[in-house]
């Protein structure tokens, strides 16, 4: 591993255990035990970091999703990306690491000039997800020639992920109801 990946892991744990203006250049580098000449170096400023560390969780994260989205019918998109949260809120996806909610929500409402870089990666992440939901829906037997109903489902999905999201990471809790099967059966069908 090369130094700047290093001062990236580190920063990205820091980050998104305990929030972007929350940490300092300093923990950062107490942390990663590097001289603050060695990160400067490879990140010209903190905001700098912080793109970097948002762009290797997006390749994390959407590398994970990729994978449980990619089923041969609709309803088992739907059931795999509820699964599949359902894991990562208990802690069970040991390449998303312990559940702190979504990096990029809670980094979208520390920086909420919709222009800043920060921001603006933010957006991409999310219109990346539902790209991935899409081209996994219109992939399957049943929308592969209604793309105007795969966006559709795909819209309803990233919405009921993003809440779900939102809600474990609010309530510190998993005892709130997935979306049951007898739902995602209506959405992927009707």
């Amino acid at each position: 591993m090369t130094k700047q990946e290093h001062i990236v892991n580190t920063a990205l744990t820091l980050f998104y255990t305990k929030g972007l203006h929350a940490v300092g250049i300093n923990e950062i580098l107490a942390e990663s035990n590097v001289a603050k000449k060695t990160l400067y170096n490879h990140f010209a400023s903190k905001d700098e970091l912080i793109c970097a560390c948002l762009a290797k969780r997006d390749t994390q994260f959407n590398s994970w999703f990729e994978e449980i989205c990619n089923k041969p019918l609709a309803i088992e998109v739907a059931i795999s990306l509820f699964t599949g949260l359902k894991l990562w809120f208990a802690n069970q996806v040991p390449k998303l690491g312990h559940f702190n909610g979504c990096f990029f929500i809670n980094a979208a409402a520390e920086y909420p000039n919709a222009q800043h870089p920060i921001a603006k990666q933010c957006m991409q992440h999310k219109q990346t997800i539902l790209d991935i939901i899409l081209t996994a829906l219109l992939a399957t037997p049943e929308l592969k020639n209604n793309k105007v109903k795969a966006l559709e489902i795909a819209h309803t999905l990233l919405t009921l992920k993003e809440g779900l999201i939102s809600q474990a990471r609010v309530t510190r809790s998993q005892s709130f109801v997935m979306p049951s099967i007898t739902l995602l059966k209506h959405i992927t069908q009707s």
